[in-house]
C-alpha cells in the first residue's frame, strides 16, 4: 500500500483491522506497540511471527524492516543491523488513541510520564537522567525501611540534585508547549493551558527540593519511603482557567490531548527539520462537530503525513485533501 504524503483516512467496520494498520506504523517505528505491553502478544495466534517493512523518506529514502516471533525481535534499516538508537531516530510516530484521555482523568504519574515521554522526542538525554534517578530513589528507600539514617543525606543530596535538572527541563518544556498550544487553538471555544506545581527559576531549584528533603525526613522515616522529588510533581492541565479534569466535558478532554499531540509534532519539527507521522485511532468520537472541524483546519495545515482510523467514510469529505483507504476483513485497499 502506498499511502499519500496528507491525511490518510482508513475507515471500515469495527474489528476489521483499522487499529492494525496503524498498530504496525508505530511498531516498526518505535520497536513497541501501543496496544501491548510485548510485540510479541501481536503476533496472530494461528502464527509463529510477524513482520512489517515500509519504505520512508525524510531526507533520503530508506527501508525499515521489523521481524517478530515468541523470543526475538530483528529490525534492519536498508537491510542491516542498526544500533537501536540510530534505528529508533529514523521514523517518528505521534499517536492519538482513544484511551489516551486517561492522561486527563488518571492519576499524576500518567501526566507526568506524559510530560517526559514527549520531551525524549526532542532530548535524549532526559529518559537516562530520570533512569539515573528512580536507581538513587531505590537505593534511598531501601535505606529508609532498613532505618539506615546516616546514608539519607548522601541520597538525599543527588534526589535534590536530579529533581532540579528534571523539574527544569519539564518546566521549559511545558512553557513551550504552551506558547504552541496557544497558537494552535485557532477558533476552539476553550483556551486549554499545562499547569505546573514547582515554578521556580532554575537557580532556587536545587535549593528548594534541599529544604523540603530536610523538613519532610521524619515523615519519610516514618512512612519508609521518599515523598520529595521530581517524582512527585504535580501537573495539571486547565480549560479557562478551571482543572479540565474535574470541569471538563469528555469532548473537551479529548481536544485538549490531540491538540497536545498536534504541538507535540510542531515542536519536533523545528528541533529536527522534518516531521513526524501523526496516527489518530478513532479520532471523531466524542468530538462535536465544531471542534471536529477546528482541529481538521488544523490537521489540513500540517505539513507531514497523518493517518486516521474511523468507521466514518465521510470524514472530512469537503477536502480535496483527503485520501480514503477503506479496511474489510484485514484487507486494505483505496478508495474514492
Amino acid at each position: 500500500m502506498e499511502p499519500k504524503n496528507g491525511i490518510n483516512i482508513i475507515f471500515g467496520d469495527n474489528a476489521n483491522g483499522k487499529t492494525s494498520y496503524i498498530e504496525s506504523i508505530y511498531s516498526i517505528s518505535n520497536l513497541k506497540s501501543f496496544r501491548t505491553n510485548k510485540l510479541s502478544e501481536a503476533i496472530n495466534d494461528k502464527c509463529k511471527s510477524f513482520s512489517i517493512e515500509c519504505r520512508y523518506k525524510n531526507l533520503v529514502q530508506n527501508n525499515l524492516k521489523l521481524v517478530v516471533d515468541k523470543n526475538s525481535k530483528l529490525f534492519l534499516k536498508d537491510s542491516k543491523k542498526s544500533k537501536i538508537d540510530d534505528y529508533l531516530w529514523s521514523l517518528f510516530t505521534i499517536v492519538f488513541k482513544p484511551d489516551d484521555i486517561l492522561l486527563v482523568n488518571g492519576s499524576p504519574v500518567k501526566r507526568r510520564e506524559l510530560i517526559d515521554k514527549a520531551i525524549f522526542f526532542t532530548d535524549k538525554k532526559h529518559i537516562s537522567t530520570l533512569n539515573n534517578y528512580y536507581k538513587i530513589l531505590a537505593n534511598k528507600n531501601i535505606n529508609l525501611k532498613d532505618n539506615k539514617i546516616h546514608e539519607i543525606d548522601n541520597w538525599n543530596h543527588l534526589i535534590a540534585k536530579y529533581s532540579s535538572v528534571i523539574v527544569s527541563t519539564r518546566n521549559k518544556y511545558i512553557d513551550k508547549m504552551n506558547t504552541i498550544l496557544q497558537n494552535n487553538l485557532n477558533n476552539f471555544d476553550a483556551n486549554y493551558k499545562i499547569n505546573k506545581s514547582i515554578d521556580l527559576k532554575d537557580c532556587e531549584l536545587f535549593e528548594y527540593f534541599s529544604k523540603e528533603l530536610e523538613y519532610n525526613l521524619d515523615r519519610e522515616m516514618k512512612y519508609k519511603y521518599s515523598i520529595v522529588g521530581c517524582h512527585r510533581q504535580r501537573i495539571d492541565f486547565s480549560i479557562d482557567g478551571k482543572n479540565l479534569k474535574i470541569f471538563g466535558s469528555q469532548g473537551q478532554k479529548r481536544a485538549f490531548v490531540l491538540l497536545f499531540r498536534s504541538s507535540q509534532i510542531v515542536d519536533f519539527e523545528s528541533i529536527n527539520n522534518f516531521t513526524p507521522i501523526l496516527l489518530l485511532d478513532d479520532m471523531a468520537s466524542e468530538l462535536d462537530k465544531n471542534n471536529r472541524n477546528n482541529f481538521f483546519n488544523i490537521l489540513d495545515n500540517f505539513s507531514g503525513q497523518t493517518f486516521i482510523t474511523t468507521t466514518d467514510n465521510k470524514l472530512f469529505s469537503n477536502s480535496d485533501k483527503v485520501s480514503y483507504f477503506c479496511v474489510e476483513d484485514g484487507n486494505i485497499k483505496s478508495f474514492s
